[in-house]
Order: C-alpha cells, then sequence, then structure tokens
C-alpha cells in the first residue's frame, strides 16, 4: 500500500470521526499500515489474516500468515525431515515437530510457545509485557516440477495467545494443508510473449472470499481463516 492507500483502508474499517478525534493517533496508524504492508510484501507474503471468534464460551483470537520464499532441494521428503531436526535443535526442547503428509507432499510442521514483547507505550497497563503466544510454523516444499519455476517453499504461521484453544487451532491448519493445491503447468498453451513464474509467486492461492467470508462460489470456508 502508499500511505494514501493505508489511509484508505482505515478509513473504511474506523470511522472517521473516530480518526479525526486523535489525528496523531491516526497518522500512526496510518504509518504503521503502511510499513507491515511494505513488510509484508518483501517476505513473499501470500495471505495475513486473522480471526476472533467464540470458542466454548470465550473470545479466542488466532493470526494465520501465509508466504513463499525461494527454496533450492533436492528430495521433498528430506527437506522436510531436515528442516524438523534443524529447527528443533536450534530451538530447543520447548518446540516439538514432525513431518506430516498433505496431498501435494511432505511439510514440516513445528509447535511451540514465543514470547510476543508489548512496549509500554502501546501496553494498556503502561508497562512492558511479555506475552506468550502459542505457535505452529508449517514449511511445505513446492514439489518439483509443479509450476516450472525456480524450487520455493510455502510456509503457514499459525499464533494465538488462546493456548486453552490449541485444538480448535491445529484441527483448522490440519484442514488448511489438506486443501492445499499447486497448479501443473499447461503445455499446450503457447509459450511467446508468456510471462515466467516469479518465486515469490506462486499459483497456489488461497480460494477467493467475500468480505462476508464465505467463498464467491457460496461455500462457507473451511476455518475460520477462509
Amino acid at each position: 500500500m502508499t500511505v494514501e492507500e493505508a489511509r484508505q483502508e482505515l478509513i473504511t474499517r474506523v470511522s472517521r470521526e473516530a480518526l479525526e478525534a486523535r489525528p496523531v493517533a491516526y497518522e500512526n496508524l496510518v504509518a504503521n499500515l503502511q510499513k507491515v504492508s511494505q513488510a509484508l510484501e518483501e517476505s513473499g507474503t501470500l495471505y495475513a489474516g486473522t480471526c476472533l471468534r467464540s470458542y466454548e464460551g470465550e473470545l479466542s483470537l488466532g493470526t494465520l500468515l501465509v508466504t513463499v520464499t525461494p527454496f533450492a532441494f533436492g528430495d521433498a521428503a528430506v527437506a522436510a525431515d531436515g528442516m524438523v531436526r534443524a529447527l528443533i535443535a536450534a530451538r530447543g526442547d520447548s518446540w516439538a515437530g514432525t513431518v506430516f503428509d498433505t496431498p501435494v507432499g511432505p511439510a514440516a510442521v513445528l509447535t511451540g510457545v514465543n514470547g510476543f514483547h508489548i512496549p509500554a507505550e502501546t501496553s494498556a497497563s503502561g508497562e512492558d509485557l511479555n506475552l506468550p503466544m502459542a505457535e505452529m510454523q508449517v514449511y511445505l516444499p513446492v514439489p518439483e516440477g509443479v509450476e516450472g519455476q525456480e524450487q520455493c517453499l510455502v510456509s503457514f504461521n499459525l499464533t494465538t495467545p488462546c493456548e486453552g484453544h490449541w485444538d480448535a487451532y491445529c484441527s483448522d491448519i490440519v484442514a488448511l494443508l489438506n486443501s492445499v493445491t499447486f497448479d501443473e503447468p499447461d503445455h499446450t498453451m503457447p509459450q511467446e510473449g508468456s510471462q515466467p513464474a516469479s518465486p515469490y509467486s506462486p499459483l497456489s492461492t488461497p480460494a477467493q472470499t467475500s468480505p462476508g467470508g464465505t467463498h464467491t462460489d457460496g461455500k462457507a470456508p473451511a476455518t475460520p481463516f477462509g
């Protein structure tokens, strides 16, 4: 987003009266949203979203980030197993991991708890806080030969401060991973004038959703993230 696009996005989500009542805070929001937008683009983000839902009578917040980055590997199964071993060794016993078989190949799945630092100036209590966040990271090597582009890695990152609701989020991620597909290259299409696919833009894309949260084909989303 440009600065002006970030400003317009905020206007669609927060009343103009509320924004104009605190112009300095409004401009800070605009600047921060624009910076986040740039950071997401630079990191190869395909999708970033949050969900706020009720779980057993309690509000539950989750965030999901899907990115794609160049990643050279040989065999996908060996790569996934190697990532699990290397990342657990680097992070310590507080993390666990396994290789999960998806319809499009093996994925490295890691779970653990990270601390999210909230500085005093943005904390409701006025003090520095360290919020524990349950986290799941999934690394899915794009199968060799798919899409005819540089090898890459699709990553899914789920976080929630609601550790007690972890089972529900795990079910969501399993449903998400089982829904991933990759477009096969169509060799019947004319090649002249075609543009090579960017390693940052694989053809694996989330299903299109409407603002109300349902798919454009009328079906409800498989998970609260769409």
